[in-house]
């Protein structure tokens, strides 16, 4: 299954929809091979419900049938919200979520280092700045394997130092439903 062929037109139906996709992989469970949506509303007003979840299969699997008719025979097709633990697959999401605490994983090391967990506190074009127990930690892009919002350990793990993250605070970055409840 060729995600980077499948994500362009699945964006694009999403989008008709009133959605965008957060996050397109591939998984397995058990024998079967999965493919997993993660999506979010387009205006990210509200949060997306299971009724909006049972909505989104039917008009997609009726649109896959079509335009992927042998898909469906090889895959089956899970379509979730981000939860409060959301990816973050793009510079948009981090750039959204900027004074928040995220976990990362990196294909490659580094200074030594694969796994991340830092504030958010400034997106440049080719990375993201976390600070890491009072450390700034520059990590690119394209060595990014996966990242997601950690909001369940932002209460316990010490608030930045860095001036861009007080900035960048109060200038409006997203708070998680959690945080805003």
């Amino acid at each position: 299954m060729d995600l980077k062929k499948l994500q362009p037109p699945i964006e694009g139906q999403l989008s008709r929809l009133g959605f965008e996709l957060v996050l397109l992989e591939s998984a397995r469970d058990g024998r079967d091979d999965l493919l997993r949506l993660y999506v979010d509303h387009s205006d990210h007003a509200e949060p997306v419900t299971l009724d909006d979840c049972a909505a989104l299969n039917g008009d997609l699997t009726a649109w896959m049938d079509v335009e992927f008719p042998d898909l469906r025979e090889t895959c089956g097709i899970e379509i979730s919200s981000p939860g409060l633990e959301r990816p973050l697959a793009t510079q948009e999401h981090f750039q959204r979520f900027i004074a928040r605490l995220c976990k990362v994983q990196t294909r490659l090391p580094i200074d030594g280092q694969k796994r991340f967990k830092g504030w958010i506190v400034a997106v440049k074009d080719t990375s993201v700045t976390l600070e890491e127990n009072g450390y700034l930690k520059q990590i690119p892009f394209d060595l990014i394997q996966k990242a997601r919002l950690a909001p369940f350990d932002e209460d316990g793990t010490p608030k930045p130092k860095h001036a861009a993250h007080a900035a960048n605070e109060t200038a409006g970055a997203e708070k998680s439903a959690s945080r805003e409840a």
